[in-house]
């Protein structure tokens, strides 16, 4: 079995549901989960949590992976992270990976001069608009740059729309607008008509990972920056 690092999975990603009523205290949003893939056999689940507190945006990512070869593991892979957002920008990332045992940190904090990152790449200040590589909308494929939430360092990255088909989502037929993503991440990406994140699929050493979404995409999904976007 070959490894699959966090970078190759640029992962947990997704669209957020309609918020509710919520002004001043925290409104949780139905989670988006998915079901890893490799060569067509099930190893593992992605999900993403998400919270909304007034202004603030709280994202919870987790990954949790495991290869075996003849009932046998050989590969295992863990990561939990917690994006804090407001008015479009990341204020706060808290990592931690388990990649086959290869442990890994990385913090990230707003700051006046832009974003303080903290992790295997060492302590630096990033562009304040710097965004991880989590790709929970689709706003994420308007950018070039991004933090790997795995080893804390900056990767750069080109994006190539591939236009809109017809693709089947959890038994349902949805317009989908595909990306591809070259250059230090090189994978698939597919949003639904609200922006909300659907597929990821990319090669890892000779396997195939395919990301399946366990539910349809909702009627309308919001960006970190503002209020439930709906088709169009």
């Amino acid at each position: 079995m070959t490894m699959v690092t966090r970078r190759r999975f640029a992962l947990a990603g997704a669209g957020l549901i309609a918020l509710g009523p919520s002004a001043g205290h925290a409104s949780a949003l139905p989670a988006l989960t998915f079901t890893v893939l490799r060569d067509g056999s099930p190893i593992g689940t992605h999900r993403v949590d998400f919270a909304r507190d007034g202004e603030s945006l709280r994202v919870d990512i987790a990954i949790d992976l495991e290869v075996r070869m003849f009932a046998i593991p050989v590969y295992r892979y863990g990561h939990r992270s917690t994006e804090r957002w407001r008015a479009g920008r990341l204020v706060g990332l808290s990592a931690r990976t388990d990649d086959d045992g290869k442990r890994s940190e990385v913090r990230a904090t707003a700051a006046p001069g832009g974003l303080v990152i903290e992790g295997s790449g060492g302590r630096f200040v990033a562009p304040a608009d710097t965004k991880p590589t989590s790709y929970w909308h689709e706003d994420m494929t308007r950018r070039q740059r991004f933090l790997d939430t795995q080893n804390g360092t900056l990767l750069d990255v080109k994006v190539r729309p591939l236009g809109s088909s017809r693709a089947l989502v959890a038994g349902h037929e949805i317009d989908m607008r595909s990306y591809e993503l070259s250059g230090d991440l090189s994978s698939r990406l597919g949003y639904g008509p609200t922006g909300e994140w659907v597929e990821l699929n990319f090669e890892a050493r000779g396997s195939r990972i395919v990301y399946r979404r366990d539910a349809p995409p909702a009627a309308a999904a919001v960006s970190p920056a503002g209020p439930p976007r709906g088709p169009g």
